[in-house]
């Protein structure tokens, strides 16, 4: 009877042992974007480190204001694991609050109107002032009804910790034929120095 129970409980503890997902960097490429199934794109060399914090843009009675953070192990499918910065916002325009999506950021989100890992590397589309070293992220925004893309590079200003932004618009969320085109979003495409608070 103990040989029967020993080998019942080897079999059982065998079929519970799962093989590890790979676990690879977040700039492996992605085969057709849809990644490993089960795997987990880390960010192994903690280049998405540095950017957590509130940010602020004033310009007379208008403020922009973003929130970052890196979000660890996020999955928004269940298909792959990432390791992504995420982000949200609040625009103030002549003194009135237009939009504040800041209470949307959690620890585990991963569908925010600012998220991504993409992190690029030196002059590589269109910083002709980096240095061939310096890193910067390119995130995705959306400022509904649009979608573009945001440009974060780390900077001081007067000694404090800043990060340039530039935020530019690659179009409009699709409408269905006929229908109007929607009005613009009400963030700014441009560039902005922002403090971190």
């Amino acid at each position: 009877m103990k040989k029967y129970t020993n080998c019942a409980v080897f079999f059982i503890l065998l079929n519970s042992c799962m093989a590890q997902n790979p676990i690879l960097d977040i700039k492996t490429p992605m085969k057709d974007f849809t990644g490993v199934k089960g795997a987990y794109y880390k960010d192994t060399k903690n280049v998405l480190n540095g950017y957590d914090g509130t940010y602020l843009y004033t310009n007379g009675n208008n403020s922009f204001k973003i929130k970052l953070q890196k979000n660890i192990m996020t999955s928004m499918n269940g298909f792959y694991y990432e390791d992504l910065i995420c982000g949200e916002y609040q625009w103030i325009e002549n003194g009135v609050e237009k939009v504040n999506t800041l209470n949307q950021l959690t620890a585990t989100s991963n569908s925010n109107n600012i998220s991504g890992k993409r992190v690029l590397t030196g002059t590589v589309l269109g910083c002709d002032d980096c240095t061939p070293t310096e890193k910067r992220l390119r995130l995705g925004i959306i400022s509904s009804p649009h979608v573009g893309e945001i440009d974060i590079r780390k900077t001081t200003v007067n000694g404090k910790d800043a990060i340039k932004v530039e935020i530019w618009y690659t179009g409009p969320i699709a409408v269905k034929e006929g229908d109007p085109m929607p009005k613009d979003g009400i963030i700014r495409a441009g560039t902005y120095v922002m403090i971190k608070q």
